[in-house]
């Protein structure tokens, strides 16, 4: 009886699990990448139930001044958040999840500056159906 009882416990685990990993692999995402005089960006939007996930990399090329990458994330018209990565002559790897509002995310701004400019727009990743 102890025996049946712990092999469907490990059954049911199991199971759940792989949904997990299913659900998981299941995700959009899409990739985005630009550049400007001075730097470049490039890297992946995930999207999850409500947040989203960000990784990549935004560059600078050895010149005064340093580059930013700038996400404005929105839902609708409305802006929620407004995350930037900066760096001076290098490379710089991020990666975070940024949690959203009930719906999600419907869009997300890249922009990209150097040296304090104007902000440069590199592309609006919209949430896939």
């Amino acid at each position: 009886m102890k025996r049946t009882v712990i092999g469907l416990v490990l059954s049911a685990v199991a199971t759940l699990s792989g949904a997990s990993l299913a659900n998981a692999a299941a995700s959009p995402s899409s990739d985005f990448g630009g550049d400007i005089s001075g730097g470049r960006t490039g890297g992946t939007i995930t999207r999850y139930n409500r947040s989203v996930g960000v990784t990549g990399f935004v560059r600078d090329d050895p010149a005064p001044g340093s580059t930013t990458v700038i996400f404005v994330f929105r839902q609708g018209t409305t802006v929620f958040d407004e995350q930037t990565r900066t760096v001076s002559d290098g490379q710089r790897n991020f990666g975070w999840t940024e949690a959203g509002p009930v719906g999600g995310f419907s869009l997300v701004d890249i922009h990209l500056s150097h040296a304090g400019g104007t902000r440069i727009f590199i592309a609006s990743v919209p949430r896939k159906a």
